[in-house]
C-alpha cells in the first residue's frame, strides 16, 4: 500500500482500534498463480504476537492455500468519505477521498483441533453478539456447534508485517484540515463522523 509519510500510522494502539472497529476483513491469498479473496469477520485474538482468526465455508477453496508458509494479507477498511474543495477555507483544491485502511501481512495456517475450533466460534459469536445466549440459547449450543463445524475451516494468521494510513487532510494547513473535521462531525453519515473524531484526536 502506498503510504505518504503524512498518512502513515505509527501508532500500534490506533492500528488495534482499527481492526477492532472495522473486523469485516478481506482475507487475499494466493494459490496455484492464482489470487483469492473472501470477505470474513475476523477476531484479533492477541496483540503480542499479534494473531487473527476468522473462519470460512470449507466448500471455498480458498483454504486450500493456507499451508502456514505461504504470505496473505488481510485488509481491514475503515471510515471514509468524499472531500469536496468546498469544505477548505483555502482555494483552489481538487475533490478527494478520505479514509483509515489496515493492511495485515502474514502466513495463514489451518486449525484443526475440535475444541479449538468450538472455542473460535463461541468467541466470535459472543463479540458480535454477546446477548444471543440469553435470546436464543439454542443457537449457542456447543452440541450445534459441533454439527457445523465440518463444514468450515477454521485459521490463524501471526501478523509479521503491519501497515496503517490514515487519509484524513494531515498534509493541509491547519485551517483546512479543522474545516474538514468540523464537517465532518456534523454529518449523519456515521464513517464521516467516525472520520471527524479521528481527525480531532477524540
Amino acid at each position: 500500500m502506498y503510504i505518504p509519510n503524512a498518512h502513515k500510522i505509527d501508532d500500534p494502539e490506533l492500528v488495534f482500534q482499527q481492526i477492532l472497529e472495522n473486523p469485516f476483513a478481506m482475507l487475499v491469498t494466493t494459490l496455484d498463480g492464482h489470487m483469492e479473496a473472501t470477505h470474513l469477520p475476523i477476531l484479533l485474538e492477541s496483540t503480542s504476537p499479534m494473531i487473527l482468526c476468522g473462519h470460512l465455508a470449507r466448500q471455498n477453496k480458498q483454504w486450500r492455500a493456507f499451508d502456514g508458509l505461504s504470505e496473505a494479507m488481510m485488509v481491514f477498511s475503515g471510515p471514509h468519505g468524499y472531500v469536496s474543495p468546498s469544505l477548505y477555507v483555502t482555494s483552489p483544491n481538487v475533490p478527494t477521498w478520505n479514509y483509515v485502511a489496515i493492511h495485515a501481512y502474514g502466513a495463514v495456517e489451518v486449525v484443526n483441533d475440535e475444541e479449538l475450533v468450538l472455542a473460535h466460534l463461541q468467541r466470535i459469536v459472543s463479540y458480535f453478539d454477546p446477548s444471543l445466549p440469553e435470546k436464543q440459547p439454542e443457537s449457542t449450543d456447543p452440541n450445534y456447534y459441533r454439527r457445523l463445524m465440518p463444514g468450515i475451516v477454521a485459521f490463524q494468521m501471526k501478523v509479521e508485517r503491519l501497515e496503517g494510513k490514515a487519509k484524513l487532510n494531515r498534509n493541509k494547513s491547519d485551517e483546512d484540515r479543522l474545516a474538514v473535521a468540523e464537517h465532518y462531525s456534523k454529518s449523519t453519515i456515521e464513517d464521516e463522523i467516525r472520520m471527524g473524531k479521528l481527525m480531532l484526536g477524540e
